[in-house]
């Protein structure tokens, strides 16, 4: 629901100014430059504030030192981008919807299924305002080649999925060792706040088929303390006698492009050395106060006898998505690194590649980030249906908290299904 005429721009308040809602911005700008206008920012950083007020001529009345703050005002800007940290999603978004807002919300949906439901349901009773979660896998080139190979039923029906998502052993360090996903008492589980997104992609690919029951298995098995000795190491990197050799070390993981993001002053000698005494990411891997699992398994059952199993992992050089979807004839195997799919009939011999050019896969996550914005410019205030509407996202998220909490319970099965029941009739 619109405050303006459909010929004015679409006006946007953004509630976290950081990485997420940059490269959203960056797709508005680049598809639809002159169809929006950023109104209003809530960040606490008084930096991004100032840099927002720059670049958007945003009025001091219009900056807002967090969600608290902006909540508390009328309806101020079409929609919202909600791009907090996941701690800080259930409040505002709440707030939110019941102010009118239509909403571009980043995943995961909250930290807890409770609240994840409870946002869901809020939703639900506005069902003229458009609440966008950001599956943005969805939208990659990738991953929808597939869903049209999948449903031209050219392979027959589809019998088993196996699905990867190699994590990286950097990328792992990084953000759910040291960084903001490392303690599920600030986030929420590695496998919801990691692989919710993995969980709607297979909700994607088959289409109506509902995940019945999963069970999953995980541990915390390498990046803890019992691979910390005290003799030989250091809790922090720049002070470690194995600094030079380990694959760890935060100088060394901070050189690596995909995370270059991080504002941490790598420029001098005198630069690490303060950077990296003080700050998280200089912690030894080994000596920190992470608790989610380094490698977690899900095995599950879908409608009609399907199955599928997801792995996740720390251990891998590369951060990529990889796939194996088998069907009655033929088979479909992709690499998200190469961005290759692989046809093949069981009639033939030849197996047909699909390389996705480059030019198609421009913009973070692949492509589907942009992809994500553009999906959502066709949709808003039209009636197309938008592909990843939080009433199609909230059960990729059932099925990522039933992981945790089977694999917390050594592999329990979980009926996805009687779950969901379970914690809606609770509230």
């Amino acid at each position: 629901m619109r405050m303006t005429p459909s010929s004015d721009p679409i006006t946007l308040a953004v509630i976290g100014a950081g990485e997420r809602s940059e490269c959203y911005l960056a797709a508005f700008e680049k598809y639809y430059p002159g169809q929006y206008r950023v109104v209003a920012v809530a960040d606490p950083d008084e930096v991004k504030q100032k840099d927002y007020q720059r670049r958007f001529g945003i009025p001091d009345s219009m900056i807002f030192d967090g969600y608290a703050s902006i909540i508390k005002e009328k309806r101020i800007a079409d929609v919202a981008i909600l791009a907090t940290l996941d701690d800080m999603h259930y409040v505002p978004a709440i707030a939110l919807i019941e102010a009118g807002y239509d909403m571009i919300l980043e995943k995961p949906i909250a930290i807890s299924l409770e609240e994840s439901i409870a946002i869901g349901e809020v939703a639900r009773k506005h069902p003229d305002q458009l609440v966008a979660v950001c599956h943005v896998l969805r939208f990659t080139p990738f991953f929808k080649i597939i869903k049209q190979i999948i449903d031209s039923k050219e392979l027959g029906e589809v019998i088993d999925i196996q699905h990867n998502e190699n994590v990286g052993y950097f990328h792992f360090a990084h953000s759910y060792v040291r960084g903001n996903w490392r303690n599920t008492r600030d986030s929420a589980p590695f496998i919801v706040a990691k692989c919710c997104h993995d969980m709607d992609i297979l909700l994607y690919l088959l289409g109506d088929k509902h995940c019945k029951s999963l069970s999953s298995f995980g541990e915390l098995s390498f990046f803890n303390e019992a691979h910390y000795d005290e003799k030989t190491m250091a809790p922090r990197c720049i002070r470690c006698p194995k600094q030079n050799e380990c694959p760890f070390d935060c100088v060394r993981i901070y050189k690596v492009p995909m995370i270059a993001t991080v504002p941490l002053d790598c420029s001098s000698p005198e630069a690490i050395e303060k950077t990296f005494s003080t700050s998280p990411y200089g912690r030894c891997v080994f000596h920190s106060d992470n608790n989610v699992p380094d490698h977690q398994v899900v095995a599950m059952e879908f409608d009609g006898g399907i199955t599928a199993s997801f792995n996740v992992s720390a251990f891998t050089k590369y951060t990529e998505r990889t796939i194996k979807v088998m069907c009655e004839y033929g088979e479909i195997r992709g690499r998200g690194n190469t961005n290759e799919i692989e046809v093949i009939r069981w009639d033939s011999d030849e197996i047909k590649t699909i390389k996705i050019p480059a030019s198609e896969i421009e913009g973070g996550h692949d492509g589907g980030d942009e992809g994500f914005v553009r999906d959502f410019m066709e949709c808003y205030g039209s009636s197309k249906g938008f592909a990843s509407r939080i009433e199609l996202s909230i059960e990729s998220h059932v099925m990522a908290f039933a992981s945790e909490l089977s694999r917390l319970e050594s592999g329990k099965s979980i009926d996805i299904q009687e779950l969901w029941r379970e914690k809606a009739e609770e509230r």
